[in-house]
């Protein structure tokens, strides 16, 4: 049987791992009901505790009816191209 401090460990490593943009919206986006509109998606990932970057994800997403979680992973990750970057100035 593993000591306690070793579970402990264990669990805090787990914890630490950072998860990616698509699993966090899954996992915020579970109880949601679709068809929805943009409102409530947005309300339903505030419910489940979204972290910033989803919440400024999704609310970057038009405004329309999304038919179920697939619509609105691809509008998220559509959106993902077009934010502009910063990088060097080209002269003129």
């Amino acid at each position: 049987m593993p000591e306690p401090s070793d579970v402990r460990r264990t669990r805090r490593a787990v914890v630490g791992v950072p998860r990616s943009l698509h699993e966090r919206l899954v996992d915020v986006l579970r109880d949601v009901r679709y068809p929805a509109e943009r409102w409530e998606i947005i309300a339903g990932a505030a419910a489940r505790g979204a972290d910033t970057v989803t919440a400024y994800r999704l609310a970057r997403l038009p405004y329309r009816t999304y038919p179920d979680l697939d619509a609105v992973l691809a509008g998220v990750f559509a959106g993902r191209a077009a934010v502009p970057r910063p990088g060097p100035v080209e002269p003129a």
